[in-house]
């Protein structure tokens, strides 16, 4: 990071930063930890994430990138002042005796972020998450599908463009970046299974990271809900419907960053007639998820457990033990 722009990513005087972030890879439990966190009478957090602090990293928010004829995309040493009072807009409703919290399910993956936060006037506690990395592949491809981005099967997707849905569980080499930038003893790990193993234990451990009251959270908190996930009829039409319409995915952020000013309405009539059409024949409904198919399962669980030997000693949990042991 050069002079320059560590100047921008430095928290300006009068601005504030949160005191802990959420660090998660898209399907890792970010939200549980938001959920969890934000029962407490002493923490606020928004609601919707943020991204603030790898808002240009373009391997991690393609979406954030938009063409029509020229370029559009986020670049802070524009305008640093305009950034940061945007980041400062999701604090604004913050009780003055409360933890401020914030997270993003790509500041794990990105090798920006990391940097970033560890710059900050004070120091930010992060609570990195994790969850077994064949789950979270699988989980982020239908969420991907959903949302118009994946425009293949799964494994195809695997074949032809293998970052898209494997590099965010790559989950080594993202958490030495972060103890590579920040004390150890700012990083508080949190492993989904090993949360839903021993809900009170992780609990109790996470509030005492962040110097929070255990008294002070309601009773039912670790009772997490999540809804149910929804998936289409037919997926191969919806991967084709996907690839038709491959620049859409951009116009779900338009409005909602610094350096636009468009909204939903610029999507073309016919793009949102196909959108309507296709919802008709092929809707998403909620269901369980779709099995994965064996031999990619013993592929990835063989992959995985060879990229991600020493990740165990880094966190202090049986990592092995816990998403790869029941694994065929």
């Amino acid at each position: 990071m050069n002079i320059h722009e560590k100047t921008n990513w430095i928290c300006p005087e009068g601005y504030v930063v949160p005191d802990f972030i959420i660090a998660g890879a898209m399907k890792c439990g970010t939200s549980t930890v938001h959920a969890l966190l934000n029962t407490h009478e002493k923490v606020f957090i928004p609601d919707s994430e943020i991204n603030f602090f790898d808002i240009d990293d373009l391997f991690q928010h393609a979406d954030f990138f938009s063409f029509n004829g020229s370029w559009h995309w986020p670049n802070i040493s524009v305008n640093p002042d305009s950034y940061w009072k945007w980041y400062q807009s999701f604090f604004k409703d913050a009780p003055t005796d409360c933890l401020i919290g914030e997270d993003s399910t790509c500041y794990l993956p990105s090798a920006r972020a990391p940097k970033r936060i560890a710059i900050q006037p004070k120091p930010i506690k992060v609570i990195i998450c994790l969850r077994n990395p064949v789950a979270r592949a699988y989980s982020q491809y239908w969420h991907m599908l959903r949302t118009g981005r994946a425009m293949f099967s799964f494994e195809d997707t695997i074949r032809f463009t293998p970052d898209y849905v494997l590099q965010r569980s790559m989950y080594l080499e993202q958490v030495q970046r972060f103890t590579g930038s920040i004390s150890k003893s700012q990083i508080f790990f949190f492993v989904l299974e090993d949360f839903l193993a021993r809900k009170e234990q992780v609990a109790s451990n996470l509030l005492c990271f962040l110097g929070l009251d255990e008294a002070q959270m309601p009773s039912g908190a670790l009772e997490t809900h999540t809804n149910r996930a929804t998936f289409p009829r037919h997926v191969e039409l919806y991967a084709l419907k996907n690839r038709i319409l491959r620049t859409v995915g951009n116009t779900n952020y338009f409005g909602k960053l610094p350096f636009q000013t468009a909204d939903r309405k610029s999507v073309p009539w016919l793009v949102r007639g196909i959108e309507r059409l296709h919802s008709k024949f092929n809707p998403l409904s909620p269901r369980d998820t779709p099995p994965m198919k064996d031999s990619t399962k013993n592929f990835l669980v063989s992959f995985f457990r060879t990229e991600l030997r020493g990740l165990s000693e880094i966190v202090g949990v049986d990592l092995d033990g816990l998403w790869f042991t029941n694994e065929r």
